[in-house]
C-alpha cells in the first residue's frame, strides 16, 4: 500500500482538472471544452467512435447512467445527448462545477454531486450503467467504490471502467526511458514516475493487469477487456519520426500495438440478475 489518503488525492485534483494545464482557455468556458474534446478525441487518444463502442452512447436512450469521478462531464454529455438520464459524482467541487457549466452550455440536464464515491447518494438498483473512467487507479483502495457501484446498479446492469494497464508499452518502456534520460524523472522509482504521468505533484497512480482488474470486479460476470492508446510518437521514440511516417502508418489508436500494449485498459462487466 502507498499510504496516500483520499484527502491528498482530492487536494491535487481540486487544483489540477484533467488536461487543464495544457489548454490555454479558461476552464469552464466553451473554448476550454472544445479544446478538451479535441484532445480527447484525437486519433492517438480516444476517438469518439471508439468511446461509443465502449460505452454504447448511441443506444443509451432511456437508460439511467452514473459516472463516478465525472471530471468535466465529457462522458456524461455523450450519454445525455443521445437521450440517457445522467448523474455524476466527483471528489472535487471543481469537477462538479465544470460539469454543470458544460451541461448548461449544451442545454442538457444532469445531476452532479460532490462525494468520495464510497457512499453514493442513490438508491439500490437505480442505474443501468455505472462507469468510472481513469479514476480508480488514483485511489489507494477502490474496492469500496466498486461495491457502491455494484449496489446502485440494477441486476443485469453494466459497469464500465478504464484503468492504466500494467502490461503497457508506456509503463514498461516509456517511463523507464524517462527515468534514464529526462532530468525531471532521474532518480525516481518506477512508482514515482508513474505518479508523475498526471502531473509532477500527483500523489498516486496505479497500474492494473487484466487479472487484477477481474479480481476487483469479482462480483460481476461477463468481463470484457479492451486496450487502447499507444501513439506512434511513444512507440517509435525518435522525435519527429511519427510525423514523417504518418502517411503510411495505420491509425494509432486501434492498430495491433495499441490493442496489445495500450495504456488504457477498458473493462466492461455485468451485475448478475
Amino acid at each position: 500500500m502507498n499510504g496516500v489518503s483520499n484527502a491528498e488525492v482530492k487536494a491535487f485534483w481540486e487544483d489540477n482538472p484533467v488536461a487543464a494545464e495544457g489548454i490555454a482557455a479558461e476552464p469552464g468556458t466553451p473554448a476550454f471544452f472544445q479544446a478538451f474534446d479535441a484532445l480527447r478525441e484525437a486519433d492517438d487518444c480516444e476517438p469518439f467512435a471508439f468511446s461509443d463502442y465502449i460505452h454504447g452512447y448511441s443506444t443509451s436512450a432511456g437508460l439511467r447512467v452514473l459516472d463516478v469521478g465525472c471530471g468535466n462531464g465529457y462522458v456524461l454529455k455523450q450519454y445525455a445527448r443521445f437521450g440517457a438520464s445522467v448523474a455524476g459524482v466527483d471528489l472535487t467541487q471543481t469537477a462538479v462545477d465544470l460539469c454543470k457549466a458544460r451541461f448548461e452550455q449544451a442545454g442538457l440536464a444532469g445531476d452532479f454531486r460532490v462525494t468520495d464515491g464510497e457512499r453514493l447518494p442513490f438508491d439500490d438498483a437505480s442505474f443501468d450503467i455505472a462507469c468510472s473512467m481513469g479514476v480508480l487507479h488514483h485511489i489507494e483502495d477502490p474496492r469500496p467504490m466498486i461495491a457502491e457501484m455494484h449496489r446502485v446498479l440494477k441486476p443485469g446492469g453494466r459497469i464500465i471502467l478504464m484503468l492504466y494497464y500494467r502490461g503497457s508499452w508506456k509503463y514498461h518502456v516509456v517511463l523507464r526511458l524517462k527515468r534514464l534520460i529526462d532530468p525531471r524523472y532521474r532518480g525516481k522509482s518506477q512508482a514515482e514516475a508513474l505518479n508523475m504521468n498526471d502531473g509532477p505533484n500527483c500523489p498516486l497512480a496505479l497500474v492494473y493487469s487484466r487479472e487484477e482488474a477481474r479480481r476487483l470486479l469479482d462480483r460481476f460476470t461477463d468481463h470484457r477487456f479492451e486496450l487502447n492508446q499507444l501513439s506512434w510518437r511513444q512507440f517509435l521514440l525518435v522525435p519527429g519520426l511519427d510525423r514523417i511516417l504518418r502517411p503510411i502508418l495505420p491509425a494509432a489508436n486501434r492498430n495491433i500495438l495499441a490493442r496489445t500494449m495500450g495504456w488504457n485498459l477498458y473493462i466492461t462487466a455485468t451485475k448478475p440478475k
